[in-house]
């Protein structure tokens, strides 16, 4: 699992919303709500981040602090450990 810091977790997210929403980017205080509203979490609330999913194969999970994953497009995904990274 990789640790990035919140700016490289920020910009990860504003890049995801920034394809969902279809226009240039996200970068304002505004859109900095949108991130919150369409993740249902913020950059704080990362633990780490997956590039590897078994199945699934190469993309990006958002491991939280309280142990739920995300896929990057905010969606659900399996919190088991052994899933992830082994690419």
């Amino acid at each position: 699992m990789l640790k990035p810091d919140i700016s490289s977790i920020e910009e990860l997210m504003k890049r995801s919303a920034t394809k969902l929403a279809g226009h240039a980017a996200v970068s304002s205080n505004d859109d900095r709500a949108y991130i919150k509203q369409l993740f249902g979490f913020t950059p704080q609330d990362v633990e780490g981040i997956y590039t590897y999913k078994d199945v699934e194969g190469k993309g990006v999970w958002f491991r939280l602090k309280d142990g739920r994953v995300f896929d990057k497009y905010g969606k659900p995904s399996s919190a088991d450990h052994t899933l992830y990274d082994k690419g």
